[in-house]
């Protein structure tokens, strides 16, 4: 198969930027207020200054990080049959990120997320064959302690795929642990097959908070995969020039690479390549071409270090699923999925308004976007029976394909769409003239009213209940 490919930095440029990386850490420096962090980096020989909370980290600790990090991650699901790896050799994609708002299905009114709608979205993500990953939404109807945990919680109940997490403190990310471990057995077995993974953010520029920072160093004792997800704004967080802004950015994941491994040797680490750009006018985050420029180079850049990469493509500026949500997405995807080495995660699918926003319709839209870039990626067969000499030869001038074995034997290779529309436009007409998001919300109530997934087992539910009424005991107190 010939596939189209594109490569975007030259070797040299992306090790201009790498050690750029390395000299910011050497030199400049990072901020680290977990004092389990610091006692590690310690350790592990970067120099470091309790009081000020600051450190400076040698470049051989970041080759040895990199060296310990593994190459291919197995991210496993409540149904195994939905268990992947990420060893570079495709894309999977990911729904959404959890937004704080969402876009409500019934009325299309943006308010903020809550666990209900976590529920219906993960439904839904379960049943869209182009979703790998559920993340969508946040449960902000519950109490701030609580809200990463019943989010987690609330995604695993509603499917049996690979899904996410996120605490502000170790206490939180340990609750989650133990309810994911009740799910597959033990914390070994989490350990072997991790149902869930995490995300954790810097605070641009080189700053890594107390909390979240702990949070990952529990979460990557127990084998679940961490997110590096570093997210300067140019011009704002980070110098106002893109290289400079990626010198940033990779420094800040390098830097939690150095703090996760030497902690944790071996745990399971991705690799974000996401790059902010922002409104000058009013300093708002937009996304735009320099932004995914930018994530572009630093996907080459995890690459080049060998580690799982994550990039944010399927998501749009647009405030509704229109126009301006298509052809943002797909000229992303198209892009990324065209790689030398595609990302092994593409998130975004369902999101708007610059990842704020969460829409069930955009996500049903996202996922036949994402089919026709498999096709359109997956390239084309030159040999004898696609130049198709012979069949030419047989129906000669004049003649028709159609009922040839040749044609009933590929014709089937054709993409379709489920739910785009080819008809003619009078066809479409006598059809009711649906635009595509209307199609897609009647999508959702289909998938609502006959899609299930398989219930957590109860003997489990009756454990993770136990754990639920201990976590909000401990943590509303």
């Amino acid at each position: 198969m010939i596939k189209p490919r594109i490569r975007f930095l030259p070797e040299d440029k992306i090790e201009a930027i790498h050690t750029a990386s390395l000299k910011v850490l050497e030199n400049t420096g990072i901020k680290v207020e977990s004092k389990q962090a610091l006692d590690t980096l310690k350790e592990a020989g970067a120099k470091v200054d309790y009081v000020k909370h600051h450190v400076t980290i040698p470049r051989n600790l970041v080759e040895e990080a990199l060296n310990m990090a593994p190459k291919a991650i197995k991210y496993a699901a409540r149904n195994p049959k939905n268990d992947f790896m990420l060893d570079k050799r495709e894309s999977h994609f990911c729904a959404d990120g959890g937004s704080p708002f969402t876009l409500d299905w019934e009325n299309s009114k943006n308010r903020y997320s809550t666990a209900a709608d976590i529920a219906r979205s993960s439904v839904i993500a379960d049943y869209l064959d182009h979703v790998h990953i559920v993340s969508m939404e946040s449960a902000l109807d519950m109490p701030e302690p609580m809200q990463g945990i019943i989010g987690m919680y609330t995604r695993m109940s509603n499917t049996e795929k690979h899904f996410t997490a996120g605490a502000l403190t170790a206490r939180q990310a340990q609750y989650e642990i133990e309810i994911a471990a009740g799910i597959v057995g033990s914390t070994d077995e989490l350990r072997k097959r991790p149902i869930f993974s995490t995300a954790i953010c810097p605070i641009s520029p080189l700053s890594y908070t107390n909390g979240r920072t702990d949070a990952a160093l529990e979460y990557s004792k127990a084998g679940i995969p961490v997110i590096i997800w570093s997210m300067p704004m140019l011009g704002e967080t980070s110098p106002a020039t893109l290289a400079g802004a990626m010198v940033i950015d990779n420094a800040e994941s390098l830097g939690y690479l150095v703090i996760l491994q030497f902690a944790n040797p071996g745990a399971p680490v991705v690799y974000s390549a996401d790059v902010g750009t922002v409104d000058f006018k009013t300093g708002a985050g937009i996304h735009s071409p320099e932004a995914y420029l930018m994530s572009m180079g630093l996907a080459q850049l995890s690459q080049y270090y060998g580690l799982p990469t994550q990039v944010e493509a399927s998501c749009s500026a647009s405030k509704i699923p229109d126009v301006q949500d298509g052809y943002e997405k797909a000229i992303l995807l198209i892009t990324y999925m065209l790689m030398d080495t595609p990302p092994d995660i593409i998130l975004g699918l369902g999101a708007l308004e610059d990842s704020r926003m969460g829409s069930a319709e955009a996500m049903v839209i996202d996922n036949e976007i994402i089919d026709y870039a498999l096709g359109y990626a997956r390239g084309l067969e030159v040999n004898d029976n696609t130049l198709a000499l012979d069949v030419i030869h047989k129906v000669g001038p004049g003649g028709t394909f159609l009922g040839e074995k040749h044609t009933l034997q590929h014709f089937r290779e054709r993409w379709a769409p489920k739910i785009g529309n080819m008809d003619s436009f009078e066809t479409w007409e006598q059809k009711g003239s649906r635009r595509l998001d209307e199609v897609a919300h009647e999508k959702i109530k289909e998938i609502l009213a006959t899609h299930k997934p398989a219930p957590i087992p109860q003997d489990a539910q009756k454990e993770i209940s136990k754990i639920l009424k201990r976590a909000e005991r401990e943590l509303l107190n």
